[in-house]
């Protein structure tokens, strides 16, 4: 089931609302506190295959690429 964030912008409380998938999301949801001046905030979800190595990938050192081969001062 999708959860939703919202923020108060009267009590400044932050709140989720829950809704079946088929379920539209609300531009606008009251607050707990029954506040109507309410919105939506973006979410971000993080996302990592399967099976990737957790170790970054080595810059070249010395007369590659400039800005990754140290030529950029």
């Amino acid at each position: 089931m999708p959860a939703y964030q919202y923020r108060c912008r009267t009590c400044d409380t932050s709140f989720e609302v829950r809704r079946g998938i088929t379920e539209p999301a609300a531009v606008s949801n009251p607050c707990p506190g029954g506040h109507t001046d309410t919105s939506r905030v973006f979410t971000a979800v993080a996302v990592s295959r399967a099976g990737s190595s957790a170790s970054p990938t080595p810059t070249p050192s010395g007369g590659g690429v400039c800005c990754g081969g140290g030529c950029c001062g």
